[in-house]
């Protein structure tokens, strides 16, 4: 290359470098990089502002009302909107007011709390609750508990007052709610449903959340009792839902309105109870026969006299309602049992079946001893619970035919091993039906696998038909006895109080 051209080729890439520059420089003095704020609602843009605490605080400022209403010092914007930091030459500043009032159409601000998460459980699903105040939470769950214990021992658990249990009476242990419950800081969207006091959120806890409440008048001749039957609860059920009476004898007044709400916790409270209680056995009876005499022929040649005895038993509670895995033992006699003996006539022969001949005497309890009852037959949950579960003797211990008669039927298909819920067996699990002639049928339920009874066996009274177990729906080892006119099976019959056997 000549000399001349490479110096006019230098000039030129000199000027080409200098013009950039200058036009750069001119460009830059007159077009600013601008910090701006892109506002988001639901994921559209809206618009973009120069200061977002000038948003924050118009929204603050106009939202007066839900200040009032919710005791706050401060509105803030919904959950659904984002306010993203950019930078631009030029940018289109939005009106502030314009933005709020897109804002202000969704209608739904927030104000500052916590959310409140509950874990799932056998009884229900998680859920979350939304406090302003966490006191509000702890108030409504103590007052959530005291529907199932007294304030006098629920202080004394916490406070560890409680006397040491040497006599007639109880001790509580281990309470505690199952349920996983966490808290953390939020803002609360004030389309949500937000609790401000514990009368509230407790009642809601206890009856379920949008219950609807239902009351009763008390008339003339009620009472505790009668009200839960005819209302379907159980007393405890109804104890539970109007805390002001003390036990099922409480005294009502006339005019005066009950809570007849079924309850349907959404916490699970349980507790362990150490008790010790004067327990009555009920005697037994021996029957012979006099082949000489006829068939309504009975005499009590000894009566019978039941026994009297201190028992201490330990147990779970969840709800007000026991765990039917219970530790039973028997700590003093008071008065032993005296079984009765009856002399029977001959056996009566109705279309070639051996009847038993009722005469309000003679049956046997099902069970070995020592024993408790953890669910009578009433009410429960709503339903009609159609005998009462026995526990105690334990895992595998030996169930007894209540009186003699014809096995009509034997189930043992189900494993040993029950839940909750569980429908095999009809939710009975292993279970023996026995038909005692006059109409009169026994049920025993929850049994282990190896049953000792098959269809079509005739059974004497006190015979081994089964071993106490887990099967079906249930919580624990019981048993489930039943008493039924007319054959259960496959839904038949009307069952009864087994207890009105035993009286």
């Amino acid at each position: 290359m000549k000399f001349r051209e490479k110096i006019v080729t230098e000039l030129i890439c000199v000027v080409v470098i200098f013009l950039f520059f200058l036009v750069n420089s001119v460009y830059k003095d007159n077009t600013q990089v601008t910090k701006m704020y892109n506002v988001y609602l639901d994921g559209e843009v809206i618009g973009s502002i120069k200061d977002k605490n000038a948003l924050y605080a118009l929204i603050d400022e106009r939202q007066q009302t839900i200040k009032d209403k919710y005791h706050v010092e401060s509105v803030y914007p919904p959950n659904g909107l984002e306010i993203v930091e950019e930078y631009s030459y030029n940018p289109k500043v939005a009106d502030l007011n314009d933005i709020y009032e897109d804002i202000e159409k969704t209608n739904d601000f927030t104000i500052y709390g916590y959310k409140v998460h509950v874990s799932e459980s056998t009884e229900h699903k998680a859920f979350d609750i939304n406090i302003l105040d966490k006191e509000v939470l702890k108030d409504a769950i103590e007052k959530f508990v005291l529907a199932f214990v007294s304030e006098s021992d629920y202080q004394n658990y916490l406070n560890g007052t409680q006397e040491e249990l040497d006599d007639i009476g109880h001790i509580y242990e281990d309470m505690d709610i199952l349920e996983d419950i966490t808290i953390k800081e939020s803002y609360l969207s004030i389309n949500d449903k937000i609790y401000e006091n514990s009368d509230e959120l407790a009642q809601e806890l206890l009856f379920g959340f949008n219950y609807d409440e239902h009351s009763y008048t008390i008339k003339e001749g009620d009472s505790i009792e009668s009200i839960s039957e005819a209302n379907a609860l159980n007393t405890q059920e109804f104890l539970i839902a109007n805390p002001k009476y003390a036990s099922k004898d409480s005294l009502l007044t006339v005019g005066d309105k009950v809570n007849i709400t079924l309850i349907a916790p959404q916490l699970s409270f349980s507790y362990d109870i150490n008790e010790i209680e004067e327990v009555v056995t009920e005697y037994n009876t021996t029957i012979t026969r006099d082949n000489s005499k006829s068939p309504s022929y009975f005499e009590i040649t000894q009566q019978g006299v039941n026994g009297l005895k201190i028992q201490e038993k330990r147990y779970t509670v969840v709800n007000g309602e026991p765990n039917t895995n219970v530790d039973v033992k028997d700590r003093e006699i008071i008065r032993e049992v005296v079984d009765q003996i009856t002399v029977r006539g001959r056996i009566d022969n109705v279309w070639g079946w051996n009847r038993w001949q009722d005469t309000g005497v003679g049956w046997r309890w099902p069970t070995a001893n020592p024993y408790a009852i953890t669910s009578e037959f009433a009410w429960r949950w709503g339903k009609q619970h159609n005998g009462i579960d026995i526990s105690g003797p334990g895992m595998g211990s030996k169930i007894y035919a209540a009186n003699d008669g014809v096995v009509v039927h034997a189930s043992s298909g189900c494993p040993d091993n029950g839940s909750y819920p569980n429908n095999c067996g009809g939710g009975y699990g292993n279970y023996v039906v026995i038909d005692h002639g006059n109409n009169v049928y026994t049920l025993y339920g929850h049994m282990l696998q190896n049953i000792a009874v098959k269809n079509g066996q005739s059974v004497s009274r006190g015979q081994v038909v089964g071993y106490m177990g887990n099967s079906g729906q249930s919580k624990g080892t019981h048993l489930h006895f039943g008493v039924s006119l007319g054959n259960p099976t496959n839904g038949g019959g009307s069952w009864q109080n087994p207890r009105e056997l035993f009286r």
